[in-house]
């Protein structure tokens, strides 16, 4: 048996045909949104080097090393890593055996100077003290010739003893009296060289301190900064100071650009949801490899141009050692509406 089935209103809409009419605006409009987003990405990946030059950098700003010019071991350390300090705070303490074998040698070159000194005295004394006499004998033995050269009664062989007793006597003088103007002489010589080693001892001993290293500025401690027991050598730094009133970003400029970067363009650090505007105030003559995360591990990193960034005034720059992407817009069109981008979708700095 045949059923026929009749609607009952013609303006009732039938539930399957509206169930298929709204799971095909569904699929369509995830179709849509899959394809303008992946048009969007190849626009926005492969247009992106046309509108702005970007690159990654770093948040700096002044070093200052705290090392010392010996083998050291650490025997303590009041300093952290993030910590801040002040300008000639004590950091640490520590011992040094070459500092100690470098005193010692200095106080053994002073105790032989001493030693030389109190031989050369004692030649100076005995000159000045026997001079008188050498020089009564010399006379003497002058008075007796001339009375031999006057007599006719003395034989040749009493002329010639007479002659020679005259030639030591003088020798004798002439010899304690070179002797004691040489000791004088060297006396002062050993007094200035002991006055120039004990300035360099006292030098030493107050530049080492004690084995107390202070903080030549006030700052922040950067990287973790030496244990307690460790051993360094000559030059390895105890602690790094960084200097927080004095912030800068590094920006490692990319090779591959349209133009070159120059001093006053703005450009704008992004570091998280934030967009700090700064200006390039030094163009380094010198290049570097950026020493972050590359983009990619297969890629050989190159050395690049690195470009100088001070914060415009106001600014709240990032944490010191931060990793941050730099843009520069090649127009003021560009930047205009990335601006505008930003502030539709509030990414703007908070």
């Amino acid at each position: 048996m045949t059923v026929a089935l009749t609607r009952l209103d013609p303006h009732i809409p039938d539930p399957i045909e509206s169930r298929r009419r709204a799971a095909g605006r569904t699929v369509r409009a995830a179709y849509a949104t899959i394809v303008f987003g992946v048009l969007a990405f190849f626009v926005v990946y492969f247009g992106r080097p046309i509108l702005y030059l970007g690159g990654p950098g770093s948040v700096s700003s002044p070093r200052y090393l705290v090392s010392l010019p010996y083998i050291v071991q650490i025997n303590s350390i009041t300093v952290v890593r993030g910590g801040s300090v002040k300008a000639g705070e004590e950091i640490g303490r520590v011992r040094s055996p070459q500092h100690d074998e470098i005193v010692a040698t200095y106080m053994r070159s002073l105790a032989d100077i001493a030693g030389r000194k109190a031989e050369l005295r004692v030649k100076a004394r005995v000159a000045r003290e026997s001079l008188d006499a050498a020089r009564s004998h010399l006379q003497l033995a002058e008075e007796a010739v001339q009375l031999i050269a006057t007599s006719s009664a003395a034989s040749l062989n009493y002329r010639m003893d007479m002659s020679r007793e005259r030639a030591l006597a003088n020798k004798a003088v002439v010899s304690q009296e070179a002797e004691a103007a040489e000791a004088s002489t060297q006396l002062a010589a050993l007094d200035e060289f002991s006055r120039q080693l004990s300035d360099r001892l006292e030098k030493v001993e107050s530049s080492f301190a004690d084995g107390r290293v202070f903080s030549p500025i006030a700052g922040i401690v950067a990287n973790n900064p030496a244990r307690a027991g460790q051993s360094l050598v000559a030059g390895t730094p105890i602690a790094e100071i960084l200097d927080p009133t004095d912030v800068f970003v590094d920006w490692y400029v990319p090779n591959e650009r349209l133009s070159d970067p120059k001093v006053g363009n703005e450009v704008f650090v992004l570091f998280g949801n934030r967009r700090i505007l700064g200006e390039i105030m030094e163009i380094l003559p010198v290049s570097d490899v950026y020493p972050g995360a590359g983009s990619s591990a297969a890629r050989e990193r190159t050395a690049s141009q690195i470009a100088r960034i001070r914060f415009s005034p106001g600014a709240h720059p990032p944490a010191l050692n931060s990793a941050v992407d730099v843009h520069m817009h090649y127009t003021q069109l560009s930047a205009r509406i990335a601006s505008m981008l930003v502030k539709l979708f509030g990414l703007d700095e908070l």
